[in-house]
């Protein structure tokens, strides 16, 4: 009888056979996903169809951000979180694609484009179609003719042409709407890189953690106090945080409001903020509040 004596290589060669089997059952999980995601996407196919609509929107910001939320609050060990974000992202970019034509349209101000191009590959995917404009209008009319496409945009007051949202304050019944804010993971002391809304024809879904979009037409300027009291008469909190001016006819000043939560586009309150002052309020849409980090991990 022989005695094995087990060495550091055999250890090595059966840790690395351990992480053979894994990955193998990764492969077999993710396959598996992608049958369910092809039985959901004919399941609304056919629900589409029976609507008497022609296709239907695969993206789904709100269910994407209550999956990574849900990994996150259960996520351990040295892997860094963004790192996990970024895998499912990518994995949640291809599923999206299955289901149907998908592509996003970045602008990238001067000076800063990589910033936005690399913030929205992070997120949406290292082989979906995209391309980025110089011009924040040109998003804007690529994404309102094409149902498949997404936009990437600067928050509003943090960059170069960030008032782009006023083209949907006053752009008549469009049926875009801000869906999403990016990054999703904000890591303290690591708050100088590009920050971004996505714009998409899908609705803005609640997920329990919320901030919507409101934008005021007035005929008047309004001064901070005088707007924050036409929302708390309405019934509701928020704050300005940009405003502008056009003169299309009829000048108008244009507040865009946020609000700490989510707001259906039939909230009473929406109503209730048309008065003499204002002539207009408009849900713009809104977007699943971010997660909140001290470190993830590096």
């Amino acid at each position: 009888m022989t005695t094995e004596t087990a060495t550091p290589e055999k250890a090595l060669a059966d840790v690395r056979k351990e992480i053979d089997a894994i990955d193998d059952a990764m492969q077999d999980l993710l396959q598996k996903r992608t049958e369910l995601v092809v039985e959901v996407a004919e399941a609304k196919a056919r629900a589409a169809s029976a609507a008497g609509k022609g296709s239907f929107v695969a993206f789904r910001p709100g269910r994407e951000a209550e999956v990574i939320r849900r990994l996150a609050e259960r996520h351990k060990g040295a892997l860094p979180l963004r790192v996990l974000i970024r895998l499912w992202r990518e994995i949640m970019a291809a599923m999206t694609r299955i289901q149907g034509p998908f592509r996003v349209d970045v602008f990238g101000p001067e000076g800063d484009a990589l910033g936005y191009w690399d913030l929205a590959r992070n997120y949406y995917g290292s082989t979906t179609p995209m391309e980025l404009h110089g011009q924040a209008r040109d998003v804007l009319r690529r994404v309102g003719h094409d149902r498949s496409a997404i936009g990437i945009l600067p928050q509003p007051g943090a960059a170069v042409d960030s008032d782009w949202w006023v083209g949907l304050a006053t752009g008549g019944t469009s049926e875009m709407r801000i869906v999403a804010r990016l990054p999703f993971a904000d890591v303290a002391g690591e708050n100088d890189g590009a920050r971004a809304l996505v714009l998409a024809h899908s609705n803005f879904e609640g997920t329990g953690d919320d901030t919507s979009l409101i934008a005021l037409s007035v005929a008047e300027s309004l001064s901070d106090t005088r707007v924050m009291a036409l929302v708390k008469e309405a019934g509701l909190e928020g704050k300005r945080i940009a405003s502008a001016r056009t003169d299309n006819g009829a000048a108008k000043h244009i507040y865009l409001i946020s609000v700490p939560y989510h707001l259906a586009a039939d909230d009473e309150r929406l109503s209730a903020l048309a008065g003499d002052a204002v002539i207009e309020a408009r849900l713009l849409g809104g977007y699943a509040n971010p997660l909140q980090r001290d470190s993830d991990g590096e």
